[in-house]
């Protein structure tokens, strides 16, 4: 985070691809040893992947943190994320297209 090693215990990335928006979004929730929590601020996110050891990088913004749990909501890009690794976006879904809705 900002050049700054954060010495993390586990950490998620989720990424969202909405049918109405051509940008993804992205959170990633981490757990850290005891450290003090950050403020709430915009930072930028280097992370590797640990299976394929891809480096992803972000602008996000500190949402919460407390000792040891951080949130940080991206911010613009995601960099590094290959485009065939998600899945395309569900079609959204109108009420006449419901099979369950009795109109």
């Amino acid at each position: 985070m900002d050049g700054q090693l954060l010495r993390l215990l586990t950490a998620s990335l989720m990424v969202v691809r909405r049918p109405d928006v051509a940008a993804l979004d992205w959170e990633v929730v981490a757990t850290t040893l005891p450290e003090e929590p950050i403020g709430q601020r915009p930072c930028q996110l280097v992370m590797t992947e640990l299976v394929e050891g891809r480096l992803l990088r972000g602008d996000a913004f500190v949402v919460r943190s407390d000792e040891q749990r951080h949130v940080f909501r991206g911010a613009g890009p995601l960099d590094g994320l290959p485009p065939g690794l998600l899945p395309e976006p569900l079609p959204e879904l109108h009420p006449s297209d419901d099979p369950e809705d009795p109109r």
